[in-house]
This record gives structure tokens, sequence and C-alpha cells, in this order.
């Protein structure tokens, strides 16, 4: 009992002793100096963060500060790329045409709700049948990674949980390379790293005639000069399919070294001035490009070009009629196709101009034209960024509205061959990362090594 008292009386004493504290009076200089202090303070940490790359510890120290509204915010965020538009509800999954089969394989990306991941599977066309699914170790990609950049945090952004596995490409082994605005990294048939290059890596891979990868890579740090510490300085890099860098080549280099830079240094400044999106590399030669040559799109110049890479020079390039496009292909030895968003600047959030489109480009007569044109407006694709255009023999096309979680096989004037939509069990859809349609006549052992892959 004397012992309560005595505690009572110790927690009494102390309580007296904060209460005191609290009340006394704060002068009145000591609330100017907190007042003048606290903007020289924000104006200094503001000055150390737009140059945080040349200060440092001091500067790495500032911008993880920065960041942490960010981190918080992401904390009590899905990590689901559910589209906020509207959209017809349909459940996900798999449908077809019963009177259509499809002998090829579609490589997606979706967004697993049981393991709260993306993960990429390999679908079988002609039912719709999984017939492998990859769940691979973007962590362990990411542990390797040392890069520090204002324009993403790799292991709180692209962790296993938020990385959404773009443009998978598929290898001969049933190995994956991947990335995400993330290191890139090359996974076998079970998901186990093979190895990482860091870096910000993005958009899409693509495979060259000598079996080396050109994907768009952006510098953590821009080495343009004078821009700020989230410039995108978009970049073509050549990789081996054993994962080292083997050339970088700057876009605003290019196209100072063409003659071409009034087409972004005659606009306002802005952080994402080109955006390089596609780089399509020519496997065979063509009337006006020849094996190895490269098509770059820059999604905000809405320019598509033809670079030469061992030459440095821009041999064609047109901005036009399409309007801040994706997905460039090669056809023939004279077309080109691009998935055209179609999209309208200018507006409060952008908006697509009715729907998108998939044109056909023809260098020798300069013709465009859009033969799916009906098939867009009747299934209404409209997908205000991103989005793939796959023409296919016999005139469909594969369609992925990316933003929405749709993709489609679709013939000219809107048949659906079949359609994959990606969604939750309440039927909410989830963005897609850019599927890649295989052929078995082409792409057969890749498939056959990813179907017969034994993983524990």
């Amino acid at each position: 009992m004397g012992q309560d008292r005595s505690l009572d009386i110790e927690i009494k004493g102390e309580t007296n002793v904060l209460e005191r504290a609290l009340a006394r009076p704060v002068p009145l200089w000591s609330l100017v100096l907190v007042l003048l202090l606290l903007p020289l303070a924000a104006i200094g940490m503001g000055a150390i963060v737009d140059g945080w790359e040349k200060s440092g510890a001091v500067g790495r120290a500032a911008i993880a500060v920065a960041r942490v509204p960010d981190t918080i915010k992401g904390m009590f965020k899905s990590p689901a790329p559910y589209f906020g538009g509207s959209y017809e509800k349909l459940p996900g999954g798999f449908t077809r045409d019963p009177g259509f089969t499809d002998s090829g394989y579609a490589l997606i990306s979706p967004f697993d709700p049981k393991r709260k991941r993306s993960v990429v599977q390999l679908l079988r066309l002609s039912d719709g049948q999984a017939v492998h699914t990859f769940v691979p170790d973007v962590d362990a990609a990411n542990a390797r990674s040392k890069f520090a950049s204002e324009l993403t945090d790799v292991h709180r952004d692209k962790d296993a949980a938020r990385n959404r596995l773009m443009h998978p490409l598929l290898l001969a082994d049933g190995s994956l390379v991947l990335h995400d605005s993330s290191p890139l990294a090359r996974y076998d048939a079970c998901g186990k790293l093979l190895w990482s290059l860091d870096g910000i890596f993005t958009h899409s891979t693509e495979q060259g005639p000598d079996g080396n990868l050109w994907v768009p890579y952006r510098y953590p740090v821009p080495r343009e000069p004078g821009v700020k510490a989230d410039f995108w300085d978009d970049s073509v890099a050549k990789v081996s399919p054993e994962g080292a860098l083997l050339q970088v080549d700057r876009i605003a280099e290019i196209l100072e070294r063409n003659g071409l830079a009034r087409l972004w240094r005659g606009r306002p400044y802005v952080q994402d001035p080109f955006h390089l999106n596609d780089i399509q590399p020519a496997m065979a030669d063509g009337r006006f490009w020849k094996k190895g040559d490269l098509f770059l799109s820059l999604r905000n110049l809405s320019l598509i070009a033809l670079y030469r890479p061992e030459t440095g020079r821009i041999l064609w390039w047109k901005i036009g009629p399409w309007r801040f496009q994706h997905d460039v292909s090669i056809l023939d030895d004279h077309r080109i196709s691009v998935f055209d968003n179609n999209t309208l600047m200018g507006y409060p959030d952008e908006r697509v101009n009715g729907h998108n489109r998939l044109l056909v480009h023809d260098l020798s007569s300069g013709d465009t034209s859009s033969p799916w044109e009906r098939g867009f407006a009747a299934n209404r694709i409209a997908t205000r960024a991103q989005g793939r255009g796959t023409p296919l023999p016999g005139g469909d096309a594969m369609i992925e509205e990316t933003e929405q979680g749709r993709l489609v096989r679709m013939s000219p004037g809107g048949d659906l061959r079949w359609r994959y939509i990606s969604a939750d069990s309440a039927e909410r859809r989830m963005a897609l990362s850019w599927a890649r349609y295989l052929d078995p006549t082409t792409d057969g052992p890749a498939i056959q090594a990813t179907v017969t892959a034994k993983c524990s």
C-alpha cells in the first residue's frame, strides 16, 4: 500500500514538472527567430535537393527526406495498377470466338491479386490456358542496384509488389528479360535471377539480328548540361544477352548530331522532352534500311525516326499524323505500322480523340492509312497512354488497350477472335504491361523451353 502511494506521488510530481515546463512563456525573440529560420531552412533544403547529385552524402540525405511523403503515401496505396476511368464491366480472363482458332501464344504481365504482385504468363491462344507462369525475383535484382536518382527509388518504387514487369522478352532457352524503369534483368524459367544491369531501363525490349538487346535507357543523373536533376535524359542502349552494356547513345546528342535539336530546344523547357518508348530493330534489309538499323519512337515529339547506330545518322524521320504514339513494327521492306494513341494535349487530364488507331505508313509513297479504323471505333479502344498494336498474318491485329487492361485479336472490321481482360474478382480493371505475340513457327524453341521447364 505504501509503495502504491509513493508511486502515485512520484507520477504526480513528474506530471507537475511537465505541466510547468509546458506552461512557461516563450520569449517573443525566439518565436521570431524560428519563423525567420524556417523559410531559410526550406530554401536551403530545396537548393540541396535541386543539386543533390553534387552534394554527396548531404544531397542523398536530402533526397531521402524529400521522399518521405511519397513513401508514406505508397504504404497505404494498393500496388495493383487499377484503372480509374470508365469501362464496360466484364469478368477477368480469356474468352474466344468458338469458330476461330489461334495457333499462337501471348506473353502477358497481369497483376495477380492472390500473389499481390505482377507475374508473367505464357498464354496459349487456342484455349486461353496459361501454360507457364513466371514469378521473377525482382527483389534480387533490386538488391544489387546502387544508383541514386531523383527520378525513382528502385527499392521503394520497384519492389516485387510494384514492379509491372514491362514488355517481357522470351529468349530461346526459356529465360526472360525484364525491367520497369528499373535495372534490366534476366531470369530463368523458374524466376531465378541470372544477371542484372543497374540503371533506369524503360519501355520496350527487343532483340536485334545479332542477338543483342535494344532497350530505352534513362540516365539516373542527367548528362545534359544545365538541366534539373529530374530531367529525362533518354538514350538508346545496346546490351548483350549476357548483361553487358555495349553502347549508349543519348537522344539529345542524336538530334544535335543530325541537325534536329530544334525539335526540342525550340519548345518551352520540360523535364520529359523526348519520351523514347520503342526501339524496333530491322531484322533484314529493306528498301530504305539495312539489317541492324533502328526505328525510334519519341512520344513527346510525335516523332518516328529511322536511325543507323553504326554511323549515328538519322536516315528518315516524320512527325505525325500520329500523336503521342507507341509501338513501331516493320511490316515488309518499305512499310511500318505505328500504334497511334491519338491523344489531345492541352486538356486538364489529356484525352484520346475518340479512339486509338493502328496506322500503316509507306516510306516509298509517303502515304499513311488506317486499315483497322472500323475495328478501333467499334470496340472503343482508347488508352490514353502506352498501348500496343501487332499486325498479324491474314489481316488481323493484336491490340493492347494498356490502361484498361484489355488485350484482343481483332479483324479490320472489329470482329474479336479472342479477348483477355485483366480484372479482379470484382471486375475492377488492372493495367497490362505490353503483351507480346509469339508464333510457334518462329518462336518455337522459346515456347518449348518454357513449357517443359521443371520448377520446384
